[in-house]
């Protein structure tokens, strides 16, 4: 076959969702444009400092790869987190990813959970077990990687932060907050980040438009030597997520193209609310780590979480929402 774009060379890709049959020049040119468009979208490109959070995976060695085509690579700075997961985070694949990053002019700056919290994601798990409480490791490192990310962002003064979350990712968590009925959390998404707090580093989403698929192909085609072990978490407790990316899997499977539908159907919804939201006041302080909390609540929810765990003093329990 040849490639349907260049009329020249062997088509390598199928693109389900334009029935496009592309080579991989073509595919990977096509890859980075819609990136590209993507970001000029949500003004990183006259950035003077943007962190990219990179875990290793396929979607931040896409990410990076992209974003330095088309922005001065001094301009960029990776930020990897080791969130303690015996099995799971490894130090040969953090050391594969900053070669790459090296290479591409890109510095990488490392942490962890236990180096800035104080315990390890096992850590937490295994104390909040104990104590009984129905918390999914993917709560406590979901919330504790955000605040990390966002501490990075401040330190090196960046002007957006910058993850490797693709179109699935992005499908998936607009479905979850409209299920849990989460208004706050769903202006924030769309394809013009919203800045909710001024201790907020401004988020933005580059690959949100590509498919998970095409992040995969894009890396094997390029020879990119990623982590491909999966979390041990994840298959340990279904999610909410596991169970809305499964139906939207079937969806997408039955009519190619319906993840893009729902993201583009909705950045029109999310820019309407945007032009009517507006923030009464600055976002609540946490007591006891000084990050932004919602509204009426004394402690963060990463907060929370460590108390209801035993891993801070219980005289903390007074701040506790009522639950």
């Amino acid at each position: 076959m040849i490639c349907d774009n260049c009329k020249s060379r062997e088509a390598v890709v199928l693109q389900s969702h334009t029935r496009r049959k592309l080579c991989k020049d073509c595919f990977i040119e096509d890859i980075r444009k819609r990136i590209e468009t993507e970001a000029r979208k949500q003004g990183i490109i006259n950035a003077n400092k943007i962190l990219l959070a990179v875990s290793g995976g396929k979607d931040s060695l896409v990410l990076a790869d992209a974003l330095s085509q088309f922005v001065n690579p001094s301009k960029l700075i990776a930020f990897n987190i080791n969130e303690g997961i015996r099995g799971y985070n490894r130090d040969d694949q953090v050391k594969k990813l900053e070669d790459y990053l090296r290479d591409l002019g890109i510095e990488l700056i490392k942490s962890g959970f236990r180096q800035e919290v104080g315990f390890s994601l096992d850590e937490m798990v295994s104390a909040s077990l104990k104590k009984g409480l129905k918390v999914s490791a993917c709560t406590f490192c979901g919330g504790f990687r955000r605040k990390l990310i966002n501490e990075a962002g401040i330190k090196v003064s960046a002007d957006y932060v910058a993850t490797g979350h693709n179109l699935d990712d992005e499908a998936q968590t607009i479905i979850i907050n409209l299920i849990r009925g989460d208004l706050l959390r769903l202006i924030r998404f769309g394809d013009k980040p919203l800045r909710v707090s001024s201790k907020f580093v401004m988020r933005v989403k580059p690959l949100r438009k590509i498919y998970e698929w095409e992040t995969t192909m894009y890396a094997n085609l390029k020879g990119f030597e990623f982590q491909e072990v999966e979390c041990p978490y994840i298959s340990q407790k279904p999610t909410l997520r596991a169970k809305v990316r499964e139906l939207l899997y079937k969806l997408e499977e039955r009519k190619p193209g319906t993840l893009l539908k729902i993201i583009e159907q909705f950045d029109e919804i999310s820019q309407k609310l945007k032009n009517e939201y507006k923030l009464s006041s600055e976002l609540p302080t946490c007591i006891i780590c000084g990050e932004p909390t919602t509204p009426g609540r004394a402690v963060c929810k990463n907060c929370e979480l460590l108390i209801r765990s035993g891993l801070m003093p219980q005289e903390y329990q007074k701040y506790l929402p009522i639950s």
